[in-house]
């Protein structure tokens, strides 16, 4: 008989700011299928399992939603149950999940302040530029 493992997810999310070489960021649509935010954009990450170190629960979800390794990842902030990492993107291919149904790469400019993932996206812009 096999049995199978049930992992819960805890309330720790771990997200990533990910910024090309043009200093853009990548952002994720979320599906319209997501019982939380459907079709909003998503910076990569999410929940962790439980008991799932910090950065190891990063890289899962980072690889599950878009295929990409996570490398070199430098904290920026924790705001609540939240923590924010950010890197650089080496031009790996992405491959969306089923989570999400598209992708971009997005400019200060395109940016919006009173989005919250975006707000984080862009505190990291200024701060790497300095």
């Amino acid at each position: 008989m096999i049995t199978m493992k049930i992992v819960k997810d805890s309330k720790i999310v771990a997200k990533i700011v990910i910024i090309d070489k043009k200093n853009r960021v990548l952002l994720l649509k979320r599906s319209k299928n997501h019982k939380k935010f459907p079709e909003e954009m998503d910076l990569p990450g999410g929940h962790l399992n439980e008991n799932e170190p910090l950065l190891k629960g990063l890289e899962r979800e980072v690889d599950e939603e878009t295929g990409l390794k996570v490398k070199d990842p430098v904290f920026y902030k924790t705001e609540g149950n939240k923590h924010f990492f950010y890197m650089r993107y080496d031009s790996s291919p992405i491959k969306l999940s089923h989570e999400h149904t598209s992708y971009g790469f997005f400019g200060k400019k395109e940016l919006k302040k009173d989005k919250k993932f975006e707000k984080i996206a862009l505190e990291v812009l200024e701060m790497i530029k300095r």
